[in-house]
């Protein structure tokens, strides 16, 4: 089962990575056992100082697959997601975390899901599949089901609308999801990954959600999950432009709930002062036009965690 016929791959899978020399044999291992065997792994290394690039010189594909590595500068995950958009050339874009596996059917259920999606829905123009992730060692499913599984939907009615959370896995048309870039900021190296899923919803590209896990995901002390604060507070006017676009975007959307909307714009008011005066912050507020209740919540909220992220910081650094 190809890609009729096609000369590019069925599918790019991508894999940022750093520092995650001790976990590629185990990711590689998913990659080898895939019963589709019609893809590009695309593998960008973000900087690592381990043997990343040591391991990665050295292996030698088992498979039909194509492997190709490049690496940058130590810029974040996010950058990597940039330059994978340049170089991929599968008909699909999905991607996994070198320390994450997957199912052996993972690309073959993808493509079985594309094809159905294209056959019983052509109307639709569904760009993409998004499937569940597990739990590593014990499968159990991560975050919530969908409601029905085939399910034509998009992620900002799915995630906002019938309040589907949780990490998922989505393979998605290459040259739709390739439109949407990270922006980059000097010194920071992260920026919310929903910057770029959550544009698919905005801009109303349908995706075909099925609860199936095709992603087994680790959750490791040194990852970002678990160090959450201390990453974003690394990152504030990155996360500050995340919240002001999904909050410029909601408003225009009209499907996000208005007390999502006071909390994000609360968190942009929160990071925004992190590089700037209480006072242009405020001056800064106004444009995107929340209603007056809403606006001077929010201008509280946001300026009550950023004095808790204060506290936290002088705490950690004592």
């Amino acid at each position: 089962m190809t890609n009729g016929g096609d000369a590019r791959p069925t599918f790019t899978v991508f894999v940022p990575t750093y520092n995650r020399a001790h976990l590629l044999p185990r990711l590689m291992e998913s990659v080898e056992a895939q019963t589709f065997q019609d893809f590009e792994l695309l593998i960008v290394d973000d900087g690592s100082t381990d043997e990343t690039q040591d391991y990665l010189q050295s292996y030698q594909p088992k498979g039909a697959y194509t492997l190709r590595v490049f690496r940058q500068e130590n810029q974040g995950r996010h950058i990597a997601f940039n330059a994978a958009f340049e170089q991929a050339c599968g008909l699909l874009f999905t991607t996994i975390n070198s320390d994450d596996t997957m199912p052996p059917n993972a690309l073959e259920r993808f493509w079985y899901w594309w094809n159905y999606a294209q056959e019983h829905y052509p109307n639709e123009r569904i760009v993409g599949v998004e499937a569940l992730c597990a739990d590593m060692d014990t499968h159990a499913v991560i975050g919530d089901r969908f409601p029905r599984s085939p399910m034509v939907s998009d992620r900002i009615e799915m995630h906002f609308v019938h309040r589907c959370r949780g990490d998922k896995v989505r393979a998605v048309r290459t040259d739709v999801i390739s439109q949407y870039r990270f922006p980059q900021f000097h010194k920071e190296k992260y920026i919310n990954p929903s910057y770029l899923w959550h544009q698919l919803g905005f801009y109303r590209h349908l995706l075909l959600f099925v609860n199936e896990a095709l992603c087994y995901k680790e959750y490791r002390e040194d990852g970002v999950t678990k160090n959450r604060f201390r990453t974003l507070s690394r990152s504030p006017r990155g996360m500050a432009c995340y919240y002001e676009f999904f909050v410029q975007q909601s408003m225009q959307d009209g499907r996000i709930p208005l007390n999502e909307i006071l909390l994000s714009f609360a968190d942009w008011v929160r990071f925004a002062l992190y590089t700037q005066s209480f006072s242009a912050v405020l001056r800064a507020s106004r444009k995107f036009g929340l209603p007056e209740g809403t606006w001077f919540k929010g201008v509280l909220i946001g300026s009550r965690r950023r004095l808790r992220d204060l506290w936290r910081l002088r705490k950690r650094d004592c």
